[in-house]
C-alpha cells in the first residue's frame, strides 16, 4: 500500500542530503521520518545513493520502509519483540537487488557469534544482562542482529521455498500476531520448526547458503565493528571426546532463548561413532512450555553433511553419527522452537555425548 501522502494530498518527499551545502539539519542520516503533520519522509545522503553505479543498498532498504508505513497490522508495529521483522524485511527485500553483493550480509557474524538469542532480538527487548545496543562494540553484536535476520528470510524463501508474498503479506493482515507466530501458523507449526533447525544447521556449516565472499565479509565486520570477546558460537566443545557418562548444561546466559539454538562442537581426528542424547527442561525459565529439534552436521572432507536428531518427545531425542578420521568436525545443534513468540527467557536442557 502506498503511505499516507498521496491520499492526503500530499507527495511523499525524499530529501537529499549535501553535508554543508543546503538546508537540511546536519545530522541527518539516511532512513524514514515523520513530519509534523504525521506524513512520512525519506532523508538520504548523496554519496550514498550510489546512482552511478546501479544504486545503493540503502536506497532500496529505505524505500521498503515506504510500503510498511501504512500497515495495518498491530502486531507487525516497530517497537517490542516485532521490532526486529521491520529492518529485516527491509533488508530481504534488497536481496533482489545485491545478491551476489560482498557486503550483503556483513551483520551475519552477529548471528552465529551468539545463536542463543532469540529470533526477535532487538534495541528494546534484550535480557537483563545483556549488553545494549548503544554500548559500544558489545552492544554492536547484540543490536545489529535484526539487520542480519535477512539471512533467515533468505533461507526461508531461496532454500526452504516459503512463498516471498507471506512475508509481506502479513503487514495487511490486520493481525494482532507477531511476525515469528505469523509465520507460524500461516507456514504450520512442524514445518516452520524444521526450517528453522535446517537454518540453525546451515549457519553451522559454514553458511553455505551464502557466497564464499559473503561469510568472509561477515566476519571481517566482527573485527570492524564488534567484539570477539562476544563470540560465542558454541557452548560445549572437545577434541575426539564425548562426555562420557556425565550430562552437560549450559550456563543460563548462553541457553537457547525462544527460536534460538545452541552448538555442541567435536574436532575430530579419529575413525569412531558419536551418541547424542538430549533431555530439555519441560519449561522455559519463565513458565513457558519447552520445544527442541535436534540436528546433526558432520563436516566431510567433501563439504557438510546434515541429518536430523530422532526426537521421541518435545523436548528429548537422539542421534548416532559414524565419522572418519578424514571428517574435521561434528556438530549437534538443539534449535529451540516453543509455541510462545515473546520474551528473552531461556529454555534448559541437558545433552550427553557418548563416544
Amino acid at each position: 500500500m502506498d503511505p499516507p501522502n498521496p491520499g492526503k494530498g500530499f507527495y511523499y518527499n525524499v530529501y537529499i542530503h549535501h553535508g554543508e551545502d543546503d538546508l537540511f539539519p546536519s545530522g541527518w542520516a539516511m532512513g524514514q521520518g515523520t513530519d509534523p503533520f504525521g506524513l512520512p519522509f525519506l532523508t538520504l545522503h548523496f554519496g550514498g545513493m550510489g546512482l552511478a553505479t546501479g544504486g545503493s543498498q540503502t536506497v532500496y532498504h529505505e524505500g521498503f520502509h515506504i510500503f510498511q508505513y501504512d500497515q495495518n497490522s498491530p502486531g507487525f508495529a516497530y517497537s517490542g519483540d516485532s521490532m526486529w521483522y521491520i529492518e529485516s524485511s527491509a533488508q530481504w527485500y534488497t536481496v533482489s537487488r545485491f545478491r551476489e553483493d560482498r557486503g550483503l550480509c556483513i551483520q551475519v557474524g552477529a548471528i552465529v557469534a551468539n545463536p542463543h538469542l532469540a529470533l526477535w532480538h532487538s534495541f528494546h527487548n534484550h535480557g537483563p544482562n545483556d549488553p545494549a545496543s548503544n554500548e559500544g562494540r558489545p552492544g554492536w553484536m547484540y543490536g545489529v542482529r535484526q539487520y542480519g535476520m535477512h539471512t533467515y528470510l533468505m533461507f526461508l524463501t531461496e532454500v526452504a521455498g516459503v512463498e516471498r508474498n507471506i512475508l509481506t503479506d502479513g503487514f495487511y493482515a490486520k493481525t494482532d500476531l507477531s511476525p515469528q507466530e505469523y509465520f507460524y501458523e500461516k507456514v504450520g507449526a512442524e514445518k516452520m520448526r524444521g526450517i528453522f533447525a535446517d537454518w540453525a544447521a546451515h549457519n553451522t556449516g559454514g553458511l553455505d547458503y551464502l557466497t564464499k565472499e559473503q561469510v568472509e565479509r561477515g566476519y571481517l565486520e566482527i573485527t570492524l565493528a564488534g567484539d570477539w570477546d562476544y563470540y560465542r558460537p558454541y557452548v560445549w566443545s572437545s577434541v575426539d571426546e564425548g562426555t562420557g557418562s556425565d550430562w552437560f548444561t549450559p550456563t543460563e546466559d548462553l541457553s537457547p532463548r525462544g527460536w534460538a539454538y545452541n552448538v555442541i562442537n567435536i574436532n575430530n581426528t579419529q575413525t569412531t561413532t558419536y551418541t547424542f542424547d538430549l533431555q530439555g527442561d519441560a519449561t522455559g525459565s519463565q513458565g513457558a512450555p519447552s520445544f527442541f529439534v535436534g540436528r546433526v552436521v558432520l563436516m566431510s572432507k567433501n563439504g557438510p553433511v546434515y541429518s536430523e536428531m530422532t526426537m521421541t518427545s518435545a523436548v528429548s531425542g537422539q542421534a548416532t553419527i559414524a565419522v572418519t578420521s578424514e571428517d574435521s568436525a561434528v556438530f549437534l545443534v538443539i534449535a529451540s522452537v516453543p509455541a510462545f513468540f515473546t520474551s528473552y527467557q531461556h529454555y534448559g536442557y541437558k545433552v550427553k555425548v557418548t563416544k
